[in-house]
């Protein structure tokens, strides 16, 4: 009895992409534009019965209009807006809202309102569980087709690669890779790739990989993130 009370009184799915949509176009307010945004919802969140695509394209139309409305009561420039609905096929429950295209700095908040993300990603409205294994074990991959790469990248147990160097990333130098692209994990005598929601998506033997997804690679599997080509030649 406790438990279906608390599902009556837990938000509806529509309610919380609302809200994750809010606190997305919130965190940008003080630029005074309202960014385009891209909502992930895994499939297994799709209501049962419905038809997962005309729900997803509805479910966009309807956050379209949201968004417009608030950046208007905001009071906030929205030309050309968009907002797109991907479906993930996830195995697990898993919706997030990004803002996109608003490279560059972002002007200092007002007194009042919160400060925009530096990342640019939003938190997960059903968050990630917790990594428990430890990372170990060495990969190499070689340049297959690179503008700034030669020399071959050595992954030692785990690595986020991006397209410059910062705290905690591995500068491929490449300018179509975003900032924190992808993570590379050696483990167990195996090679993972995970996209971290890239503009440019990852891709592995020329597949796309769902954000925050997992793939494992073989050697001899091709990995491109931007103009990059990397195969994976060696596991130790």
């Amino acid at each position: 009895m406790l438990n279906a009370f608390r599902k009556l009184l837990r938000p509806t799915l529509r309610q919380q992409l609302e809200d994750g949509v809010r606190d997305a176009l919130r965190r940008y307010a003080d630029r005074r534009t309202a960014p385009d945004l891209r909502v992930y919802v895994s499939t297994d969140l799709v209501p049962e019965g419905m038809n997962a695509p005309m729900w997803a394209r509805d479910e966009a139309d309807h956050l379209r209009r949201f968004s417009a409305q608030w950046a208007q009561d905001n009071g906030i420039a929205r030309a050309g807006m968009r907002v797109e609905l991907l479906l993930l096929d996830t195995k697990r429950e898993f919706a997030f809202v990004k803002p996109l295209g608003l490279d560059g700095p972002a002007a200092p908040a007002q007194p009042g309102q919160p400060a925009a993300p530096s990342s640019g990603m939003e938190r997960p409205l059903v968050p990630d569980p917790p990594r428990t294994a430890t990372a170990s074990g060495s990969a190499t991959l070689e340049v297959v087709s690179s503008e700034t790469l030669r020399d071959p990248v050595r992954i030692q147990g785990e690595a986020v690669v991006g397209r410059r160097g910062e705290p905690g990333v591995l500068a491929l130098g490449d300018r179509y890779m975003s900032g924190r692209h992808a993570r590379i994990r050696v483990s167990g005598g195996q090679v993972t790739v995970t996209d971290l929601d890239s503009k440019n998506r990852t891709f592995v033997n020329e597949t796309p990989i769902p954000p925050h997804q997992d793939r494992t690679m073989s050697v001899g599997d091709t990995l491109r993130m931007g103009n990059t080509v990397l195969r994976l030649a060696r596991v130790d």
